[in-house]
This record gives structure tokens, sequence and C-alpha cells, in this order.
């Protein structure tokens, strides 16, 4: 009898251990299979990972052969800035014959008034009227003096190529100084912006 039970219990064993190593052959498979998967998934990453360094790297190839070819195209089309520096010679010789036309004009107005003085004076001799009009004879000079010192300082330097643009500015008022420093900055910010 007791060796019925200890048969009973041996095949239970048997059975149980049986079962045991199927999980053991299961589990030894399933991870064979997760570490052959870890192995591709670490051979996906860094393949991965080198595309990304290479496509970075011909990206920033790209990005520097698109800024030099935007810096050549700008400086290949310099027809379009002598264009552009034409119309603005153009116009700055328009305006400046349509300045001396009225500098002509302001100058026959002040010849008209100095000869309306003296015939005032001839007329009324000193009176109230005449006093008016000496008034802004005496006064025209000094409040147009700042514009003349403008004008001159402005073309002063194109006259003469030896006289260089920080020269100018050091003749002019500071005001003047600080505005004409503010358009050089402008054009030299719009240059390299168009490159």
């Amino acid at each position: 009898m007791e060796s019925k039970t200890i048969s009973q219990d041996i095949e239970a064993l048997e059975r149980d251990l049986a079962t045991l190593r199927a999980r053991v052959e299961d589990d030894s498979s399933s991870f064979a299979t997760l570490e052959q998967q870890v192995a591709e998934l670490r051979e996906n990453l860094l393949h991965t990972r080198e595309s990304v360094a290479e496509r970075e790297a011909r990206l920033t190839e790209k990005k520097k052969e698109l800024a030099e070819a935007k810096q050549f195209e700008a400086l290949a089309a310099y027809e379009e800035d002598l264009r552009l520096q034409r119309e603005a010679a153009d116009r700055a010789a328009s305006a400046a014959g349509d300045f001396l036309a009225a500098l002509e004009a302001y100058d026959d107005e002040t010849l008209n008034l100095r000869r309306l003085l003296e015939e005032m004076r001839k007329a009324f001799g000193r009176d109230e009227r005449v006093s008016e009009v000496e008034s802004v004879l005496k006064a025209e000079p000094s409040e147009l003096r700042g514009t003349w010192e403008a004008v001159l300082a402005a073309t002063k330097w194109r006259l003469d190529p030896d006289v260089g643009e920080k020269a100018l500015t050091e003749d002019l008022p500071q005001d003047l100084q600080e505005l004409a420093q503010e358009r050089r900055r402008a054009r030299i910010k719009e240059y390299f912006g168009k490159s």
C-alpha cells in the first residue's frame, strides 16, 4: 500500500516536473525571442540615430548652400541696384532743380520785398508798416540759417571727393549728426537685408 502511494507521488512529481520543464522551455523560447527583438530594436535605433545625424548634417549643409546662393544671387543682381541708384540720382537731380527754382523764386521775392521797403520808406518814412517789413527781412536770415547749413553740409562732400562722410558729419550740429548716423545704419541694414 505504501508503494502505491509512493508511486502516485512519483507520477505526480513527474507530471509537475514535465509541466515545469515545458514552462521553462516556453519561457526560454520567449526570452530568446525578446532578446532577439531587443537586439533588432537596438540595431534599428542605431540606424535611425545615424540617419538623423546624416539628415541633420545634410540640412546644415543645404542651409549653408542656400545662404551662399542667396548672397551670390544678390551680388549677381547688381543691375537692380544700379537701376535703383540711377533712379535715386534722377530724383535727387530733379529735387535739386526744384530746390534751385524755389530758391530763385525766394530770392526774387526777397529782392521785391527790399525794393518795396525802399519805396515804403520814401512814401511813409518811419512808420509801423515799414518797421514790420524791416523786422521780417532782419529775422529771415537767422530763421533759415539752419536750413542753409543743412543743405550745404549735405552737398559739400559730394562736391569734394576727398571729403569723407565722417568729416561731413563732424561739421554738422548734433541733431543732424544723429540723423546722418540713423540714415547710414538704415542703408546698411537695407543692404544686408537684400542679401
